[in-house]
């Protein structure tokens, strides 16, 4: 085991590290971040959608959804040029990528022109183009970046700075929209469907059983090494956003939900956090330990909301105690939860009910349209993710006790030598 860990610390945690530095990696990822507030907001309407079931006569609210969550492709498309721009000190010209980057996405939807005028998907501007917003995003941010010290003027010019600013940004935005041009009306090339085709291997592995549980296991062991599951965000939100995105248009036609790696999943098997730290929190209040016993105390309201990063960087990172339940869990879980839903035994998430701090147990209600089964499911995980942990924890209560002894008596023998 002390092999494996230092091979990974080696080899794989340099290299994870070198991603999330990497600058484009770091623009997707703040693109993505940038939009959760919009994801947030369409819980609403999702939690009123269940509640006029009750009350029929309430209004519908579900353009809030609409034209806040539905909108997040047409956001991405034009913060990650945006970004870009901010990024390498051109402030200046931000605002004019990020708006060319909505004219080329939007571009490349190729609308349809009618009698009635001009018609596409609505389905584009949101999570279902979520992967072609980002392939587009790049794509301008890429020009913007390469043109980025090109200007009409000398520095000396007396054309005032917006004026300039206006000349010096025509050419990036004609290159982009040329880009845009020639593959949507020149080489009647779909982009939406171009970007699908190219996804698809990545999101076809991350619906099967194996895919779920690899993407877990990587979250949960990164962790271990000091390493966030944030980081995993750009790739794993996009997946399950667009995969929700399609499960709601599934339930909308009177079919049911199919992909069960959806926005949402994550819910069942991270209880009270990333790596399923719920139960190591409950035990921490009883631990031997007084380093444990504060941490407990410290951690267990903010697990409830799913807040556990203080309990991980203050018990399980890097602590030798914690490898085996890390790995554990994020195996099982994942792989039970994928059974539970493969097997029927639940609703798949098809509600956008974005609130990650809520308490596992009411996400799992109302993302699968208020299925209690799916309240079940989170406390069977916490009955496992608990057995699981317990002896683990004993382990290194019963060793943090040791070390917290014989400090006390290093103090005390250091106190008498000063006082005789």
């Amino acid at each position: 085991m002390k092999k494996i860990q230092e091979w990974i610390e080696k080899h794989l945690v340099p290299v994870m590290n070198r991603i999330t530095q990497n600058f484009w990696f770091g623009i997707v990822a703040d693109a993505i971040l940038y939009i959760v507030p919009f994801s947030m907001v369409s819980a609403i309407p999702s939690l009123w959608s269940i509640l006029r079931r009750f009350v029929p006569a309430l209004p519908d609210i579900s353009p809030l959804s609409t034209f806040s969550f539905g909108l997040i492709g047409l956001f991405v498309s034009f913060v990650i040029p945006y970004n870009c721009l901010n990024k390498i000190g051109k402030k200046d010209r931000s605002i004019i990528a990020g708006f060319t980057g909505i004219g080329t996405f939007m571009m490349c939807m190729n609308f349809v022109t009618t009698d009635e005028g001009s018609l596409v998907a609505m389905s584009k501007f949101g999570a279902g183009g979520m992967f072609t917003a980002m392939f587009v995003g790049l794509l301008v941010a890429v020009v913007y970046k390469a043109m980025f010290k090109f200007s009409f003027f000398g520095e000396d010019s007396v054309i005032p700075d917006f004026v300039k600013n206006w000349f010096d940004n025509i050419i990036a935005i004609l290159i982009s929209l040329t880009a845009g041009y020639l593959l949507t009306y020149v080489m009647k090339i779909d982009v939406f469907t171009m970007v699908q085709l190219i996804m698809k291997p990545i999101t076809s592995f991350a619906q099967s059983g194996p895919g779920v549980v690899l993407i877990v296991l990587l979250q949960n062991v990164f962790y271990f090494f000091g390493i966030s599951g944030w980081v995993f965000t750009p790739v794993t939100r996009s997946i399950t956003q667009a995969a929700i995105a399609e499960n709601a248009a599934m339930m909308a036609a009177g079919m049911a939900p199919k992909n069960i790696y959806a926005y949402g999943f994550s819910r069942y098997h991270h209880i009270g956090g990333q790596g399923a730290t719920m139960p190591l929190a409950l035990f921490m209040l009883r631990a031997k330990s007084k380093k444990y016993r504060v941490l407990g105390k410290a951690t267990l309201v903010p697990s409830i909301f799913n807040i556990n990063e203080p309990l991980q960087y203050g018990a399980v990172v890097g602590n030798p105690f914690m490898l085996i339940p890390t790995v554990m869990i994020a195996i099982i879980l994942p792989a039970f939860s994928y059974l539970w839903f493969f097997m029927g035994w639940g609703t798949i998430n098809y509600v956008n009910f974005d609130m990650n701090f809520a308490p596992n147990a009411v996400s799992a209600f109302f993302m699968s349209g208020g299925d209690f089964r799916n309240v079940i499911l989170v406390c069977i995980n916490f009955v496992i993710a608990a057995l699981i942990w317990y002896p683990f924890f004993k382990a290194a209560d019963k060793a943090e006790v040791r070390k917290e002894q014989e400090r006390a008596a290093a103090k005390a023998a250091k106190l008498a030598a000063a006082q005789a």
